[in-house]
């Protein structure tokens, strides 16, 4: 085995951090806006403008490049990858993968928070970064490197970027064709993983945890800053099928501004929804929700 970092004693539920965009946007960082802005090819009037508005996240980038999402994409990929946060962010961040847990996985393509943890980070398209680790080299027909591929930050746990990272354009994850190329994926790996995991547990063995997949999986998991949009159409696949196979691991869901429908729809697949803490200002509440969350893992 590669790193200690991924492996897992039996018996042993890991605690997992899932990050989203809510961090970045409580302190001004790049927005989803500005990101779909600098790729759009297509010319919209302003009514227009305001139906995309009501398109979910996910899929806005699809009307706004038509064909062209994968080329467009491409094209930004250095500009994300140089994204860093400023220093009251970076502060916070470090303070969120302080947490006693042992992944943490984020669905933002940048690298903010690897940055924030080593201001000497550096990952561009096109070249080598030490900081990229592989957790499992074997082949599969579906090409499922993204996968196993994680950030090793010095004494922080383990990073996956769920969705793809910046400098890998062709991994990035937007529209309904690559959020169905990753959910074959998904379902191919998951199956595996159970079989691994049912041998290993029936010799009381370790085993290696080879993906983001194992963590969500065979942990209990804490969503911090990540909307749950109805449209994440994987993410809400995989808690089904971690309720199936693990009904007794966690899945808890922090956020104050949930929909009643969105809702309605976590109860259903097992996700415990947390919507205290607040008062109106974004900052303090992810402030209060990290010294919450070190109370409780």
């Amino acid at each position: 085995m590669e790193h200690s970092k991924l492996q897992l004693a039996y018996g042993q539920v890991p605690k997992v951090l899932l990050l989203g965009n809510g961090i970045n946007r409580a302190h001004g960082f790049a927005s989803w806006d500005e990101l779909i802005e600098s790729i759009r090819t297509k010319d919209l009037s302003d009514r227009e403008k305001e139906h995309v508005k009501n398109v979910p996240y996910p899929l806005q980038p699809v009307i706004l490049t038509g064909v062209h999402l994968g080329t467009q994409m491409k094209t930004v990929s250095e500009q994300l990858s140089l994204l860093k946060a400023a220093a009251e962010e970076n502060e916070m961040l470090c303070a969120f993968a302080s947490l006693p847990v042992n992944a943490i996985l984020t669905a933002n393509y940048t690298y903010e928070l690897e940055k924030a943890l080593n201001p000497g980070f550096n990952c561009l398209p096109g070249r080598r970064c030490s900081f990229r680790k592989s957790a499992c080299t074997e082949n599969s027909k579906y090409n499922t490197e993204q996968l196993h591929t994680y950030f090793d930050v010095e004494r922080y746990p383990t990073i996956w970027h769920i969705h793809g990272e910046a400098a890998r354009h062709n991994t990035m994850v937007l529209g309904h064709y690559y959020y169905g190329k990753l959910l074959a994926k998904m379902q191919q790996y998951i199956s595996l993983l159970m079989s691994r995991y049912k041998a290993r547990a029936a010799k009381r063995q370790s085993m290696e945890l080879r993906s983001w997949l194992d963590y969500f999986m065979l942990g209990d998991v804490y969503i911090v800053g990540l909307g749950m949009a109805l449209s994440e159409l994987d993410l809400w696949w995989l808690v089904n099928c971690k309720k199936r196979h693990f009904p007794g691991r966690k899945v808890i869901l922090y956020k104050p501004d949930i929909k009643p429908e969105e809702k309605l729809l976590a109860e259903a697949y097992g996700v415990t929804v947390n919507a205290d803490g607040f008062t109106g200002d974004y900052k303090a509440y992810y402030s209060w929700l990290c010294t919450e969350l070190e109370k409780t893992l």
